[in-house]
């Protein structure tokens, strides 16, 4: 039995899917796929770099050019040329002709079920242009993976599949994710990024509407504005929606105590986690997020959004807001921020609820599911 893979998520900024898709592979040394495939193929549009992205050496690499975007290379390239007995699709869509029999990853509804979370001058976000691509995946995939119950609910009500056809390999937290107790290192990345060493708050993510970054630097500033906290605030991510954050730092008052950073790389990302004194992701709605695991991993406490996705990867061990607005989410920063007991109880039982997950774990489920689609 052969196994093709999409890779064309690996490369550049591996956010999200690039980053899920990466830590399964690594895991399928020839002992962990003993008795399943007899070959497995990395397809991708661009050259693969071993030494910068670690695919086990017995995983074949085919480079399929040129470069396009993935729909279009997953398309034109991908589906027409491989002969494999099962193709796994990591990101939503599969190709529309394949010989293959596939699998496909499935993270969320939220597109389909909450467009208005989502920006109309964001073509890369429109509903009526992906939600199509993305329920005809679902339903004509062999098989649908995705990552949490509330995924697999919302799967079903959007897209219509049925429970019988969807598995789930819970995501976890890369295992260089953990507590450091360096105090130099911790105090080094809070010069490097504030010029001081100072707490802070941190929000880890793209700025797309759903997650509320306006809302945070309000209520990041309501709190700065009426009690004497030391903290700064770190939002660390792309933004791809173009809010003008400097200016609203501006006419908030905080521009003082407020950095906004793109990308970050993993070594820099590691020690802000450990070095924030709080995780805030005050979303309107996830079906999953892999930051809480992250930050939950290295024993820093959450704040996030009672909803039924990020209630169950949290696992109720974070401050859960009762909605995702201006006036609560002030109150948990604050809470958090002078509630010590608290701060450290949301510590320990978070780093202990996320221990039970493992990319070995998520590899071999995902794994299992392909082998049980090969044989269907």
């Amino acid at each position: 039995m052969r196994l093709g893979i999409n890779g064309w998520r690996i490369h550049g900024h591996r956010t999200g899917v690039g980053r899920y898709l990466l830590n399964t592979v690594k895991c399928w040394s020839p002992e962990f796929t003993r008795g399943t495939f007899d070959d497995i193929r990395f397809y991708s549009h661009l050259p693969l770099d071993r030494g910068e992205i670690p695919v086990p050496e017995a995983i074949r690499h085919t480079q399929l050019g040129p470069a396009m975007r993935m729909l279009f290379w997953e398309n034109l390239r991908l589906g027409p040329t491989v002969d494999d007995d099962v193709l796994f699709c990591p990101s939503f869509s599969r190709p529309r002709v394949t010989r293959a029999k596939t699998v496909v990853t499935v993270y969320e509804a939220t597109l389909a079920l909450y467009p208005q979370y989502f920006p109309r001058n964001h073509f890369f976000a429109r509903p009526e242009i992906y939600v199509p691509i993305y329920r005809w995946s679902a339903q004509n995939a062999t098989l649908v993976l995705t990552t949490t119950q509330a995924a697999k609910n919302d799967i079903m009500k959007a897209f219509g599949v049925p429970a019988e056809r969807i598995r789930t390999a819970q995501l976890a937290p890369a295992p260089e994710f953990v507590p450091i107790r360096d105090e130099a290192a911790l105090r080094s990345i809070r010069e490097k990024y504030f010029s001081a060493d100072v707490p802070f708050f941190l929000f880890v993510g793209k700025l797309t509407p759903r997650r509320n970054v306006p809302m945070l630097m309000e209520a990041f500033a309501r709190i700065k504005e009426k009690h004497r906290l030391p903290h700064k605030l770190l939002v660390a991510g792309m933004n791809t929606t173009g809010i003008d954050l400097a200016g609203l730092a501006k006419s908030l008052g905080i521009s003082q105590h407020f950095v906004h950073t793109g990308y970050v790389p993993n070594e820099d990302l590691l020690l802000l986690y450990n070095a924030s004194d709080c995780f805030v992701l005050p979303y309107s709605y996830e079906a999953l997020s892999l930051t809480t695991m992250e930050a939950q991993a290295v024993g820093v406490p959450v704040i996030t959004t009672d909803v039924p996705g990020l209630r169950e990867t949290t696992g109720g061990h974070a401050l859960l807001l009762r909605e995702a607005a201006v006036e609560p989410l002030a109150e948990a920063m604050l809470r958090i921020a002078e509630d010590r007991q608290l701060h450290r109880e949301l510590s320990e039982t978070g780093l202990e609820f996320v221990k039970q997950f493992t990319w070995e774990r998520t590899a071999r489920a995902t794994l299992d599911t392909l082998w049980e689609a090969a044989n269907l």
